[in-house]
């Protein structure tokens, strides 16, 4: 089963993802630099599994949730601005900003890049 089959067996149409890159907008600061902002760069095709269980701290708090992302093979990263990309993820009651901690486009079916794997932490979340 190729990896379009099952994006199209798990499809959600209230959710969307996108790549946004740290970039510098127009709009100044105080200091009248640039000021630094995530910016959209392209939507994604994919899907984000759901941590199944969270690791509890010793003093009692939930530690950072890690998510497992499926995506097509529509962009490139370079290992070395890793840090610069975080992925939107946009549902009807939250968004959630994650960070990218691997990246892994080797993935291959059929002699044909197939599609991407990234892991991510959840960096911020709003409701």
């Amino acid at each position: 089963m190729s990896f379009k089959t099952i994006l199209r067996c798990t499809y959600r149409p209230d959710e969307s993802l996108y790549l946004m890159k740290l970039g510098y907008t127009d709009e100044e600061d105080e200091l009248g630099f640039g000021e630094e902002k995530y910016i959209i760069q392209q939507e994604l095709h994919g899907i984000i599994q759901q941590p199944q269980e969270l690791e509890i701290n010793f003093k009692g708090q939930e530690s950072n949730p890690a998510y497992v992302g499926y995506f097509l093979p529509e962009f490139e990263l370079k290992a070395s601005e890793l840090n610069d990309y975080r992925i939107k993820y946009a549902r009807p009651y939250e968004t959630l900003l994650m960070k990218i901690t691997e990246y892994n486009p080797n993935l291959f079916l059929r002699h044909n890049r197939d599609h991407i794997k990234l892991k991510l932490i959840l960096e911020k979340k709003y409701e």
